[in-house]
Order: structure tokens, then sequence, then C-alpha cells
């Protein structure tokens, strides 16, 4: 019986606290591939305390005090040449991180481009013109070490083609997968949701940061909705930092409801999403768009901007309209408000092809680019 291949994986961004849509990638790995003969060693710059799958592995965990980018450069690839006995595989899963010189080949997954595409989106730290050069030097020297890349999306695919031409025969699209766990709501659960934000209430699940274009979806409410008059409670899901709670005071002087949850546990993401009778989603860059697809695979009707990325994860299933256009989606959200029955064909479209976006799916071409990696046991370049 063949020996499982051995990888060394970058934990990271399970170990910053409440979970993203990579950490929902990267659990989705851990739970999954230890069945297709693959075993995992993590590797961080802290302790790593979630989900549940990470006590199953062992993890080595460096010192985090400095930078990022000099974690990666510095600290990483001593903790990786230390593993005994040596992984087959290394597999980075933030953006960047592969060490040149491995004596082991290595995967990087590059999610999307966007701090390069759109910089004037992204908060950077300061100096910002640093971090930005910073970025794209590490981007490029792991895209040129790593034997094969994984991204989530066609779009996202080209806009990495688009910078980086002589890594193009490297790159797999993964798409990202509806967990296991998630489902259509029980009628206790979305009564919960109801008694708390509303028996009326639409719904944005995401990050507060400039390119998510929250500011958008607030000023198509107030367009909408002159002071606030027969507007449904707005639910505005995610981590709260300042700009949330600079919208959400925004929008309650132009009358508008806004409720700040904060971060939803997995547990309670049903019962939220499915108690909606609307989800919007107003993104202007994605890799991917993980939201309108746990929307979708609930039986929420979604209506989201009209970008590359999100258009392959919607399809049809889902209302588009033109990104940063405040006064065409102020139109979708009237009409939505006047007849929500004309929604529910859409939310049935949804729910239907939000099931060709499988684990098991995301699983075999996960081990296909495992796979690739891992014939190049020279190691990286």
């Amino acid at each position: 019986m063949p020996r499982p291949t051995r990888v060394a994986i970058d934990l990271r961004p399970l170990s910053r606290g409440p979970s993203t849509g990579i950490g929902l990638i990267l659990s989705q790995i851990l739970e999954e591939l230890p069945g297709h003969g693959f075993e995992f060693i993590g590797v961080s710059d802290r302790p790593v305390g979630s989900p549940a799958v990470v006590e199953s592995i062992e993890v080595r965990a460096g010192r985090g005090s400095v930078g990022r980018i000099r974690w990666e450069t510095r600290e990483l690839p001593g903790i990786l040449r230390a593993i005994h006995p040596q992984p087959d595989l290394y597999h980075a899963t933030w953006n960047h991180g592969v060490p040149p010189g491995l004596p082991f080949p290595a995967l990087l997954s590059l999610h999307d481009l966007i701090p390069w595409k759109a910089p004037a989106l992204v908060p950077w730290p300061q100096p910002s013109f640093l971090h930005r050069w910073l970025y794209r030097r590490q981007v490029r020297a792991s895209a040129r070490s790593a034997a094969a890349i994984v991204t989530l999306s066609e779009a996202s695919r080209g806009d990495i083609v688009a910078r980086m031409p002589e890594v193009s025969a490297k790159i797999e699209v993964v798409p990202c997968a509806v967990p296991r766990w998630l489902g259509p709501a029980s009628r206790d659960a979305i009564a919960s949701a109801r008694a708390r934000f509303g028996e009326r209430y639409w719904l944005y699940l995401g990050g507060f940061d400039p390119r998510k274009g929250v500011e958008v979806l607030l000023e198509a409410m107030a367009i909408a909705f002159p002071q606030g008059k027969g507007a449904p409670a707005l639910v505005l899901a995610g981590s709260v930092n300042r700009l949330a709670t600079d919208l959400a005071r925004s929008a309650a002087d132009r009358g508008i409801r806004v409720s700040l949850p904060g971060y939803v546990p997995d547990s309670e993401l049903s019962g939220l999403l499915g108690g909606a009778t609307l989800f919007v989603y107003p993104s202007r860059h994605e890799g991917f768009g993980i939201p309108p697809l746990l929307a979708m695979a609930v039986g929420t009707p979604c209506v989201t901007s009209d970008i590359p990325a999100i258009r392959e994860v919607v399809g049809d299933a889902a209302v588009l309209f033109p990104s940063g256009d405040a006064p065409a989606l102020a139109s979708l959200l009237a009409e939505a408000a006047k007849d929500p029955a004309s929604l529910w064909p859409l939310a049935r479209r949804g729910m239907e092809r939000s099931r060709s976006f499988s684990v098991e799916a995301m699983t075999e071409r996960m081990i296909r680019a495992y796979g690739r990696a891992a014939e190049t046991r020279a190691g990286s370049a």
C-alpha cells in the first residue's frame, strides 16, 4: 500500500480569528483530502486554535512578531526544512509565501490579484507605496518558484496571466465549494433570524473595505426609499470595523434602518441567509464571490454586481447590475420591494446552480493540482 503524500500547509489564515473565505477553503482541504491519500502538517506564525479539524494534525508555529512578508522570507524556510520526515509538497495558501530553493516542490494558492489590479481600493499599511511594491515582488517571486498554481476562477486566472504570462502553464482553476454543513435553513432558524432583524430584511454578508461597495448599496437604498419610506431592514453582516459603523450611521441619517450583527458563526449562517428575503452583494472586485454562492445554496434570491468572477458563480441565477451604479441598483431594489414574489424563480435557479459547486468537485480538482505539483520532485527553482 503506497504511503500518503505528506503536505506541509500554511495555516496562517486560520490563526487570524473569525474564519474568512480562505479559511473556509483551507478547512475543506483539511477535511476532505486525508481520505484520498494525503496527510498534513501545518505551519503558522502563531498558534492555530480553530477550526476543530486542525486539532487532528501537527502544527509548527514559529515566531510571529515580524511582518507577514518578513516571516515568509526569514522564518518560514527554516520551519519547512526542519520538518521530518521531509514533506513531499508545500502548499502556500495565502497568495504568496513560497520560499525559493526548497528541497521539495510547492503549490501556490493565488486567490486573486485585487491588490495589484485595484490598489486604490485596498487599505494598505503606511507607507502604502512600499507595501504595494513588496506585495507585487513577493507574488511574482512565489508564482515563479511554485511548481503549480491554483486560483478560484477563470476571471482570476485571466488577471494572473495578464500580469505574469510566464506562469500561465502552471495554473489550475479550483472553484470554491458549498460547505457540507450549509443547506436550507430550518423553520426555527428562520424564525429566530426574523425575530431579531424583522420579518422582511435584506442582507449583505462580507467584509467592509472600499472594494466591497457597501456604500453603493446604501446609496441605492436611499434613492429607492427616500427618508426610508417602505424600506426593508438592512443587515450588514461581517466583522465590524470603523468603515462599517460610519456607513451604518450615514444610512440611519437617511432613514435606512441598518443592523450590524458582526461576524456570524457557521451555526447561525443558514438561518441568517434563509431568513433574508433578498441578498445583495455590490462588490467591485472579487476573485470568486463566496457569499453569493452561500446565499444561492440556502435558497435566497441574489442581486449582485456584474463583474467577471461573480458572473462565473451566479450565471443566470441572480439579477446583475453594473458595478458601482447606485441608481441602477436602486431601480432593482425598488422592484424587489414592490413584487417580492417575482424573486422566487430566481431563488430556485440559485439552489440548482449552487449544486455544481460541490465539495466532491473541489476535492477532485485539488487532488489533481497537488499531483501536478508533487511530480516536480526537484523542488522549487
